[in-house]
């Protein structure tokens, strides 16, 4: 057996408030795991199958209420994510856990993850194919108080040079989620060494984030050594399992009385006059046409725009050529508007206006 080539990012570690947990012995602990082993248009990975079971039977050991989905199309993703999400925030702090098993692939410095849908003939297939790594991160982490991680576990398509999650820590800030990426290469079989990592790194009666993240990051990379990306954790800890009872604060000790003091009334202060500052004038908001009637202006307006919000690194020539179009596909799947590649007036004006 070929022991597999594998590349880890490990970011955005933050402590969960458990300021709630008073009303609970121990904060509801939840977990998705998908494998999408079988897809339509590339090799199956059948690891996937393997590893997310580890991972299921690792969580479930720990409370965990896990739900498992696989091969998800691509809304079926979107729907398991934000199911995901909601049970969290339904009952705060809660725990959560992500675990995603399958492709995954880098396009201008984005991380996407590949529905069993996804056909990709041309790297920019998978703006509107794949789903924004980031964009799933920022599904849990508006959760309420939800803590927890998520844990990527790729592989490269075929005739794919890059990894697929190398560039995570650029896109994601840290917060109350700790984030995984782990980029798989090589013929190995059975689970992955991140799935073997995490069954090991779940043992124990009492199981920080913290400890988990840290243990996650020293096994991986022990046994590959290849890249290794840390925030460090602030806040208070939470916990995969065993967390501590939070005692209530001691009562402090009354204070003595204060002696009797004369006051003095206070005076009337001298009136003072103070000018208004002046103010500069708001600017004008910006109202465009639909992209096929913009002046050049217009347009070299909109791809300023896209280039101030990272979607664009092309040239400011008002031409909306291929590479502009790709990029209002970005700013569309970001608002959740259908990827046409053309914007409406709304959509343009909206665009401009928020980087004013």
């Amino acid at each position: 057996m070929m022991r597999a080539h594998l590349a880890i990012v490990v970011l955005g570690l933050a402590g969960a408030s458990l300021t709630a947990a008073a009303a609970r012995s121990e904060p509801l602990r939840t977990a998705l795991v998908i494998s999408n082993a079988r897809y339509g248009g590339m090799p199956a990975l059948s690891r996937c199958t393997a590893s997310a079971a580890a991972v299921r039977d690792a969580l479930r050991g720990k409370g965990f209420e896990v739900v498992e989905r696989s091969d998800l199309g691509r809304g079926e993703f979107d729907a398991a994510i934000g199911a995901l999400a909601r049970r969290a925030a339904a009952s705060p702090p809660a725990f959560a856990a992500l675990y995603y098993c399958g492709y995954a692939l880098e396009f201008n410095g984005r991380s996407f993850l590949l529905p069993v849908s996804a056909s990709i003939a041309r790297d920019n297939d998978v703006l509107t194919q794949g789903i924004i790594s980031k964009s799933v991160v920022d599904s849990l982490a508006r959760a309420g108080e939800t803590s927890g991680f998520v844990l990527l576990d790729v592989f490269r398509p075929p005739g794919s040079a890059a990894s697929g999650v190398a560039r995570l820590a650029e896109q994601i800030q840290p917060g109350r989620l700790a984030v995984i990426g782990a980029s798989n290469d090589g013929t190995a079989e059975g689970p992955t060494t991140a799935a073997q990592a995490l069954r090991d790194q779940v043992a124990g009666e009492r199981v920080s984030l913290e400890r988990f993240v840290n243990g996650m990051r020293d096994q991986l990379a022990k046994e590959s050594a290849v890249a290794v990306y840390v925030v460090a954790a602030t806040g208070k800890p939470s916990f995969l399992a065993g967390a501590p009872r939070e005692e209530p604060p001691a009562p402090l000790p009354a204070a003595p009385p204060p002696a009797a003091v004369a006051v003095q009334p206070p005076q009337p202060p001298e009136p003072r006059v103070v000018a208004p500052a002046p103010t500069a004038p708001a600017p004008r908001a910006v109202i465009l046409a639909d992209d096929d009637r913009m002046s050049d202006q217009d347009r070299r307006q909109v791809q300023v725009a896209l280039a101030t919000m990272g979607y664009y690194s092309g040239r400011i020539d008002a031409v909306f050529g291929a590479e502009t179009r790709a990029a209002i596909r970005r700013y569309q799947f970001e608002i959740k508007a259908e990827l046409t590649g053309y914007l409406t007036g709304e959509q343009a004006t909206k665009l401009v206006n928020s980087v004013r």
